[in-house]
């Protein structure tokens, strides 16, 4: 890749950056993983990133991975649902690129966040609010909270512990705007962050 300012080093903080960042290799495997997509799908490096895909999105990913190898897009920007360490349904958009290795393309870079699934851009709302930007694990929280379940349960659902899933729903509670769990879930079902469950 050409850069105009060489000492400039943002691994660090794409490392650190909530949203889950990914880099897949040729061979369909996942090269690195950032602390978001982590904190989501576990640490899958060298596995084959469509374990971290829901089956019926397979094709969709696949279709816009090879599209970038071979130079046919420069980036694309897709829905899929992404599955989590605890087997979690979370819709996302992934927007990537092709990623550069001494002049030629050896993967793709793609970041991902929430969205409302099969939505194929940012979700909608019904009004003319803006739609809030969610951490992984606030979507992961947001979607226990529309379960009906409890901090405790989040906590023990997502491993972490209780003051941590408090401070997820308080983060929630924030970015919606609203001043009650069940004001957030509403509010979340409204905007397309979350959508009912199409399983049978």
């Amino acid at each position: 890749m050409k850069h105009n300012e060489p000492d400039v080093d943002v691994t660090a903080a794409l490392e650190a950056v909530a949203v889950p960042s990914a880099v897949i290799g040729r061979d369909g495997r996942i090269r690195w993983l950032n602390r978001g997509a982590t904190e989501i799908i576990g640490d899958c490096v060298g596995e084959p990133f469509g374990l971290a895909i829901a089956p019926e999105d397979h094709d969709v990913a696949r279709t816009n991975f090879e599209m970038k190898l071979v130079g046919d897009a420069a980036s694309t920007k897709y829905s899929v649902t992404l599955v989590s360490r605890r087997g979690r349904r979370l819709p996302v958009i992934v927007s990537s690129v092709p990623f550069w290795e001494r002049g030629k393309i050896t993967g793709v870079f793609g970041v991902a966040y929430p969205a409302g699934p099969g939505s194929g851009g940012a979700p909608r709302s019904n009004g003319s609010a803006e739609i809030p930007e969610l951490t992984g694990r606030q979507f992961e929280a947001l979607a226990l909270l529309a379960e009906g379940l409890g901090t405790r349960v989040i906590a023990r659902q997502l491993g972490i512990a209780e003051e941590t899933a408090r401070n997820h729903i308080r983060g929630i509670l924030s970015q919606l705007g609203v001043h009650s769990r069940l004001e957030a879930v509403v509010r979340a079902y409204r905007l397309g962050l979350l959508q009912p469950s199409r399983d049978s």
